[in-house]
Order: structure tokens, then C-alpha cells, then sequence
């Protein structure tokens, strides 16, 4: 979710970055969790607009639900993206003995298996709630993690508070023990982690930040045009490894706050050229995505984008 410039927005970045990030890295594990969904909830109170625009192009995904039933989803959007922007914040609080107070994982044994095969896994994921923590955790357990990231901020220009605020979010995210890989940079390295048995991650929406990165094809999610990333794809088609996917949403039921579920193997056509693999690919992603965007649309982070010139094709067959 992308929100614009102003003095305002700076005056709260560096009361949260600065003495608010303090006292909630000094609470108790994980509660700076229910502190963050606060704040969410008192911001979609506040800011109506932002609001409406999410209601307008959620009406894209589900023409036949009024407002009244849309402005719900709205609001859990605001949640997801606030708990997603300030993740990192936990990064230092979950640890070996706190984690399953953040998180439990639905399917892991999947995860095993395809690393029984010994090509490395990759692991495609929506963003979907905080969507590095279940990255965050995995390498808390001992899994050899790896992240493909690298999409920069280009929809709007950072004040100096701005810089100041993303500067600390990436000291923060550099607590994960993970491995991070640039993607607009040479893919050499990560393919070379899969060949070594590692977990790669790998976003199958879209990049996040304004700019996206590698190739994708128009394919129908929520009944609209939608540019599928075909990188997860190819980085499974050319490295022999399997592709699995992850999304993390919030726990309906008692226990910890969110769920992370690892799916079942994604099929990568092999026996096909890289063209047509990829195509092949796409389609097993879009059918992905429409799944679990119908089954926890409040958790997704990207409905103020899903509109014509975002991540909607503006013409029939034309990537946006």
C-alpha cells in the first residue's frame, strides 16, 4: 500500500521508527503485534480515501459484493499491510524460543520432502500478511533460507525522513538469517544456492515498490487481466529444483497470530521448451493466486495496485 508524501507522514515516522520502535522492540514477544493492528485499525478510521480506493478495486475482484460488504476487507488490508510494514520490528523479539508465538506453519512437511529430493526448493509466495516473517522463521529452524528481492520505491520520491525510515527497515531486515539476492542483478548466485540444497523465495504477484522485476504474462486473477511474474518459474524450470509456494495470513483460531501454509508442489513443465514451459507456468500461477486472494483477500498487500496501469493489463494480452 502506498501512501503519499507530507510533513504529517514524516512527524509519525519519526515518532514509530524512532521511540515507538523502541518501546515495542522492549515488550514482551510478540506483543507489539496487537500494538501494530491498533494502529492499523485507528489509520483505516482515519484516512477514508485510501479506504474507497481500496473498496473501488476490490470491486474489480468481487463485482457482486456492495460496499458494505467490501469496506470489512478494507480495513483488514490496513491490518495486513501495517503488520507487513513493520514486521521487522520482530525480527530481534523471535527467536528459537519465541517463534511459535508469531507464527505456525501449516504443511512444512512438504517443505521436508521436496528437500529430500536434494535440488533445492523454490518457494513462491504472495504478499500476503507480514510475508518475510514465515522466510524469518524458516531460517530460525535451521533451513538454508534465500530471498529474491530488489524492487525499489519508484511510485513515490522519499523525503529525507523517508530515506532515513527505509535505511533502518533494511538494518532491521538484516537480522533475518537469510541470504539475500538482488534481482536486478546477476541470478548466478541463487541458482547456485538451489544447487546446494538451499530454500529460495520468491514473490508470484508482483515486485512491490513500483518497480517490477523480470518477465510476465497476462494471465485472468480475480477475473481481471493480471501480469503473472514468471521468475519463480523459471528460476524451478532451469534449476531442476521443486516449486512450492507459501502465503501467510492472519490465525482465525487461537494460538499464534499468523499462519504460514506451504502448498503442494507446483507443476514446472520440464518436458517443454522455456517458452512454453513458461506459459505453462503462468497458467499454474494465476490459478494459484485466484485461490487463495478469494480465500484471504484482507491479508493481501497489493489491492490499492490492482487497477488498470498497476498490475491490471490496460490492453487484452499487454503485460502491465
Amino acid at each position: 500500500m502506498i501512501f503519499g508524501e507530507s510533513a504529517l507522514k514524516d512527524a509519525y515516522r519519526k515518532v514509530v521508527w524512532g521511540p515507538g520502535r523502541g518501546l515495542l522492540e522492549a515488550s514482551p514477544p510478540a506483543w507489539e503485534l496487537h500494538a501494530i493492528r491498533g494502529v492499523a485499525r485507528s489509520a483505516a478510521a482515519v484516512l477514508g480515501g485510501k479506504r474507497a480506493h481500496l473498496r473501488r478495486n476490490l470491486g474489480r475482484a468481487f463485482p457482486e459484493s456492495d460496499e458494505a460488504a467490501l469496506d470489512p476487507i478494507a480495513r483488514q488490508a490496513f491490518t495486513a499491510h501495517f503488520s507487513n510494514q513493520y514486521a521487522s520490528f520482530s525480527f530481534g523479539k523471535c527467536t528459537l524460543d519465541t517463534w511459535r508465538a508469531y507464527l505456525c506453519f501449516a504443511g512444512r512437511a512438504r517443505l521436508d520432502a521436496a528437500l529430500a529430493l536434494g535440488r533445492g526448493v523454490v518457494l513462491m509466495h504472495p504478499h500476503m500478511g507480514p510475508a518475510q516473517l514465515p522466510l524469518h522463521v524458516l531460517g530460525l529452524l535451521g533451513y538454508p533460507m534465500h530471498q529474491v528481492g530488489g524492487g525499489r520505491v519508484t511510485l513515490v520520491e522519499l523525503s529525507e525522513t523517508g530515506r532515513w525510515a527505509a535505511e533502518t527497515r533494511g538494518r532491521l531486515e538484516a537480522r533475518m538469517p537469510v541470504t539475500l539476492h538482488d534481482g536486478r542483478g546477476y541470478i548466478r548466485p541463487a541458482l547456485r544456492a538451489l544447487q546446494a540444497g538451499g530454500v529460495l523465495m520468491s514473490a508470484c504477484d508482483a515486485t512491490g515498490g513500483g518497480e517490477e522485476l523480470g518477465s510476465r504474462e497476462v494471465r485472468t486473477v480475480l477475473g481481471q487481466p493480471f501480469g503473472v511474474p514468471l521468475g519463480p518459474v523459471w528460476l524451478a524450470w532451469r534449476s531442476g529444483a521443486p516449486l512450492l509456494s507459501v502465503h501467510c495470513h492472519r490465525n482465525p483460531s487461537p494460538g499464534p497470530a499468523f499462519v504460514a501454509e506451504i502448498g503442494p508442489e507446483v507443476r514446472v513443465r520440464r518436458d517443454l521448451p522455456r517458452r512454453a514451459a513458461m506459459a505453462a507456468g503462468a497458467d499454474e500461477v494465476a490459478t494459484y493466486l485466484d485461490r487463495v486472494l478469494r480465500s484471504w483477500p484482507g491479508d493481501w498487500l497489493f489491492w490499492d495496485g490492482f487497477e488498470p496501469g498497476g498490475l491490471l493489463a490496460s490492453k487484452p494480452g499487454e503485460a502491465p
